[in-house]
């Protein structure tokens, strides 16, 4: 997993067309009623049990695509909606915070005064520096979650009858884990 990469990612190629791959996980959904496994059309979801939940607990949306004559499980782990809604909301106010932070000392530059504007700016972008970290760390903490997440998605396409791709050697396509 890249540091850089808030919003991990991977890929399962499929050996089978994205159509019928789609229906059968709708049938497993259908099926199954499994808490936590949602599935509709070509998106789906899988969450963590509520008694499960810490403040940076991931969920696992993902989307069977097409590319090219390959068909493609897209899988994405990102925080709890409300958790990456409020980093989101920091991140832009912190963000107009040091542009008007910067505006202002440009103003206060320009008349000959003293330019705490400057101060603000770079306080804000300190702040985003340290949310950026935070997030960062909040993921490597909950990458025994996101794991169990992968292999719980491995398992409903092994229920649904969903076939990977398989390489020369006859092991899974998959791309490892984050």
């Amino acid at each position: 997993m890249s540091i850089f990469s808030l919003r991990p990612t991977f890929e399962i190629p499929l050996a089978e067309e994205r159509q019928p791959a789609i229906d059968k996980l709708a049938a497993e959904f259908t099926r199954s009623q499994q808490l936590g496994f949602l599935m509709h059309g070509e998106y789906g979801e899988l969450h963590l049990q509520a008694a499960e939940h810490r403040l940076w607990s991931p969920h696992l949306s993902f989307y069977v695509s097409q590319r090219g004559e390959q068909t493609l499980i897209h899988g994405r782990f990102a925080p709890r909606l409300e958790v990456w809604t409020f980093v989101w909301v920091i991140y832009l106010a912190m963000s107009f915070t040091a542009f008007f932070g910067l505006a202002l000392a440009y103003s206060q530059w320009m008349l000959g005064e003293s330019g705490w504007g400057l101060w603000v700016a770079t306080l804000a972008v300190l702040a985003i520096a340290a949310l950026y970290v935070i997030a960062n760390v909040g993921q490597q903490w909950s990458s025994d979650q996101m794991s169990s997440l992968r292999v719980r998605l491995e398992e409903i396409l092994q229920r649904s009858g969903v076939q990977q791709a398989m390489s020369f050697d006859g092991a899974a396509l998959s791309q490892p884990g984050p």
